[in-house]
């Protein structure tokens, strides 16, 4: 593969990551403080206020989430959390073939000695180790926020391990999934749109699943059922082997968009920027 395109894709990604490493970072620790200034049992009090009917929307007993371990464990699943792992899903998903081609340089990386295949690798290389890095950005924030504050009972750092990986595979999957919308595009915007919308059917469907009893089949259609990173903090029985189900899941659904992003590039005609 040719050093050009390892080249462009770390420039082209280097500042996006580094600003969402820093946002992760920062506000991990924050969370631990703001976690840290509850007093003992506010938090318990607050879940008991949700209606019984909403319960299943936590995905774990109000007691578990009321300890420490699971003040913090929201962290994993926060708006923000997920915010910024979506956004570099979807910015470096779409970046790979649409992005290329609304901007009018895919005829140029094309004329490099490399195969087609390469075009769409190098990216998802890249990305799949920015990931990689934001996971443990947030798990190293979340180091750094037990370090400087004291809270009421000890959290165990290996115990949120298991959430920032899961993170990483939802957010690999969803670099997969996008890459595969890119790749038979010519817009990065319609990419961008795409790819959004289909987050945000899925997490739709999971809260359906969740709340609606009789379509608890429902959550087979999302792949956001496989991101579960609560649970897999929480202690539970067999969540070892749940984490090795959850992640298997979500990897190999990216692997698989990535492929099947692979051979749509590998046939498709490139038509010229709008």
């Amino acid at each position: 593969m040719n050093w050009a395109l390892w080249k462009k894709a770390v420039s082209d990604s280097w500042v996006h990551l580094l600003a969402s490493c820093a946002l992760l970072c920062g506000f991990a620790w924050v969370f631990v403080w703001f976690t840290s200034l509850l007093p003992s049992g506010a938090w318990g009090s607050i879940l008991s206020w949700i209606p019984q009917f909403a319960r299943p929307l936590l995905g774990m007993p109000v007691a578990d989430l009321a300890t420490v371990t699971g003040q913090i464990s929201f962290l994993y699943v926060h708006v923000v959390t997920t915010l910024v792992c979506v956004g570099w899903a979807i910015g470096r998903g779409s970046e790979s073939v649409s992005g290329e081609i609304s901007r009018g340089t895919m005829d140029l990386i094309l004329t490099l000695p490399v195969r087609r295949v390469s075009v769409l690798l190098v990216p998802a290389v890249v990305a799949t180790l920015g990931a990689a890095i934001m996971a443990l950005a947030l798990w190293f924030g979340t180091w750094l926020g037990l370090l400087s504050f004291h809270l009421t009972e000890k959290a165990p750092l290996a115990r949120f391990l298991p959430g920032a990986v899961n993170l990483f595979a939802m957010t690999f999957c969803l670099t997969g999934v996008t890459a595969f919308i890119s790749s038979w595009n010519r817009d990065r915007w319609r990419t961008v749109s795409l790819a959004a919308g289909f987050f945000l059917v899925s997490f739709i469907i999971k809260i359906l699943a969740r709340l609606w009893e009789a379509g608890a089949w429902l959550e087979y259609l999302s792949f956001l059922s496989a991101f579960e990173p609560q649970r897999l903090i929480l202690p539970q029985p067999g969540a070892e082997a749940l984490g090795l189900w959850y992640n298997g899941v979500l990897l190999g659904l990216g692997v698989v968009a990535y492929g099947l992003g692979a051979v749509v590039l590998a046939y498709r005609d490139i038509p010229a920027a709008k």
